[in-house]
């Protein structure tokens, strides 16, 4: 009773607390009363539902969503990835520029001993340069140990005094950066030893080339790194986190400097001689003076295929070649998923095509017998890559695939040769890959299914418009799977459409004419692309046939794409005058229009000038009349 007695004192503190101008009234009722009566009587109210809500610390938190990598942060990457690959390159371009410089060769041929010099005309081939690696071990060591590397701690004072200097004497910051260090004799610049290498060999005839190895930002992001430029862009910070990535161990190794220069390291500029008695571009240490091997050079471990994902050679005129398939191991497995070639088309279609186009422009413009030979190598280098080991690596490589790592719509055929076994699955060559398609979509491309053609394969069918998931469900209420056939592109033959008889146009059900390809044109008729030309054969009386060229898919309607009519050929020509005629005809008329608008328009002005100047005097003479009256008036 205690319960209740304390809830008729708050009834009550309630109802003396209300304003006294309410019209109703209401009994008090004690809230244990009325939940006994509730209880009690039959007669209550039914239960419509029952709503229960739980808040507090007994409702489940929301599941937080997963972090992912955002396509904006990719783009961000690539982006950055571009650029720096730009910068570098351009900046090689100058650095063999400089090489070619006559006060840099000259200082160059100054420092080269004599015997030197002679010893290079030994063992000579007439008419030929051959760089021996006897010459390269002996004298070119020797002649390249006298200009040291400095350790770390002595180049950033020489630098800071070199920095000091320039600041006193007000000259451009890398003026005579390199003529000092021929001076010095003392790499401040890791680019320093391999410029002096290009530059003597290029004074004694040598065709050097300057090479560099990039590492642009990896292509593949972290969640973090992803998060971090989300952050950036939302800040409105730019990209400078794009070109700032998380610290990890890998990158805290990279950053050593033993790591990137010296005479044990891996070196990151080089220089490649041509042979002309072997006819082989000889890759030379600048650090060490050894010729070494190509695949040797660029190894950052005992494991690694290659420590650069591009290599890139510059030639004294300029031009550049990506050399990278001569340098690493596993160019295709490991090197070319680091480069822009290993973005997959769904991601960006256009990435892997960018890199080649863009080193077309620094190529050099006509293709030398020996740029030729260089390329043969090279991709005799490429297909002699070794086949992968982990059956993971199967599923980007371009000359190798599994069974597994096909798709829904492909087959191998034909299905021999079986190159390998891999952990008991057969290894096949990937240009062996055939993609299976279905009627329609071979029509599409102008071709017909044979007759006695059986599917290679049977799929679910996907709806692309309204119309087909509307027969999709009619087959899946009547118990039927809907299924599609898949055939191979063995199992077509080219579309033969019918000729033009008697110059009639040969037509589809739809009163049109299926125009996928060019070959798909019918025997004897002519494909106009004009859009006026079917109001121009229906004034001549000539027959026509809208060409329809494919279709276009949205918010799941199908609308054919038209492009002109198609004609019987003997009418093409009579068809080309009238439009050219029509053409003249509608360039007179808009001509005409133009001036009757501009005539119209002068009318206007010149009678709106009329009519103001004609306000004007009126109200001008009233008002200097009105002036006079004031006048007057002011002076009686």
């Amino acid at each position: 009773m205690d319960s209740c007695e304390q809830a008729e004192k708050q009834g009550a503190q309630q109802t003396a607390g209300m304003s006294s101008d309410d019209d109703e009234e209401f009994e008090e009722v004690p809230p244990c009363q009325a939940d006994a009566a509730a209880e009690d009587s039959d007669d209550s109210v039914p239960e419509l539902g029952t709503v229960e809500l739980t808040v507090g610390e007994g409702s489940e938190p929301a599941k937080k969503r997963r972090a992912v990598v955002t396509r904006r942060a990719r783009m961000l990457r690539r982006s950055h990835h571009m650029v720096e690959l730009i910068c570098q390159q351009v900046a090689v371009q100058v650095m063999s520029h400089k090489c070619n410089t006559p006060e840099v060769q000259a200082r160059s041929l100054s420092l080269i001993p004599a015997m030197v010099v002679e010893r290079i005309g030994e063992h000579q081939v007439p008419g030929k340069r051959e760089i021996r690696r006897d010459w390269a071990s002996a004298d070119l060591h020797c002649f390249l140990s006298a200009f040291q590397a400095l350790k770390i701690q002595q180049r950033h004072q020489l630098q800071l005094q070199l920095q000091l200097q320039r600041q006193h004497q007000r000259q451009e910051p890398a003026a005579d950066e390199f003529s000092r260090f021929v001076e010095r004799r003392t790499a401040t610049r890791a680019w320093h030893q391999p410029m002096l290498l290009v530059s003597m060999l290029r004074v004694l005839a040598f065709d050097a080339r300057l090479c560099v190895g990039l590492s642009p930002p990896a292509l593949k992001l972290t969640v973090q790194e992803s998060e971090a430029i989300e952050r950036s862009c939302q800040s409105g910070a730019g990209l400078s986190p794009c070109a700032q990535p998380l610290p990890s161990k890998a990158a805290a190794k990279a950053k050593k400097p033993g790591l990137q220069w010296g005479r044990d390291a891996v070196p990151q500029y080089w220089c490649e001689v041509f042979n002309q008695v072997s006819e082989q571009w000889m890759p030379i240490n600048a650090y060490s003076g050894t010729i070494e091997r190509a695949t040797q050079l660029a190894r950052a471990g005992r494991g690694s295929a290659c420590a650069f994902a591009y290599i890139l050679a510059v030639d004294g005129a300029g031009h550049v070649r990506d050399v990278t398939r001569r340098y690493s191991r596993d160019f295709v497995n490991t090197t070319q998923r680091q480069r822009l070639e290993g973005v997959s088309e769904r991601e960006d279609p256009r990435a892997a095509a960018w890199w080649a186009q863009w080193l077309e422009r620094w190529a050099a413009p006509a293709a030398s017998p020996r740029a030729q030979q260089e390329e043969a190598e090279l991709a005799r280098r490429t297909q002699r890559s070794t086949m992968p080991r982990r059956l993971a690596d199967f599923a980007h490589n371009p000359y190798y695939v599994l069974q597994r790592n096909l798709a829904q719509n492909e087959v191998i055929y034909p299905a021999e040769p079986i190159v390998g076994t891999v952990r008991g699955e057969h290894v096949f060559l990937r240009a062996n890959v055939q993609r299976l398609r279905s009627r329609m979509a071979w029509m599409r491309m102008g071709r017909s299914i044979a007759a006695d053609a059986q599917p290679i394969r049977t799929v679910r069918q996907r709806a692309a418009t309204a119309r087909a998931r509307q027969a999709m469900d009619a087959e899946a209420a009547a118990g039927r799977e809907p299924l599609v056939a898949l055939f191979g592109e063995w199992q077509t033959q080219q579309i033969r459409p019918p000729p033009v008889v008697d110059g009639r146009v040969p037509r589809n059900d739809f009163g049109r004419v299926d125009l996928f390809t060019p070959a798909m044109l019918p025997p004897g008729a002519a494909h106009v692309h004009d859009p006026g030309a079917a109001r121009v054969c229906a004034d001549l009386g000539i027959d026509c046939a809208p060409a329809v060229t494919g279709f276009d898919f949205r918010r799941g309607v199908s609308t054919p794409v038209f492009d002109g009519v198609v004609v019987p050929l003997e009418s093409a020509d009579v068809i080309a005058d009238a439009l050219q005629a029509r053409r003249h005809e509608a360039a007179a008329q808009e001509r005409a229009d133009r001036e009757q608008r501009a005539v119209r328009r002068w009318r206007r002005l010149l009678v709106a000038l009329r009519v103001r100047a004609e306000v004007d005097a009126t109200f001008a003479t009233r008002s200097a009349r009105t002036e006079q009256a004031s006048a007057k008036g002011g002076l009686l």
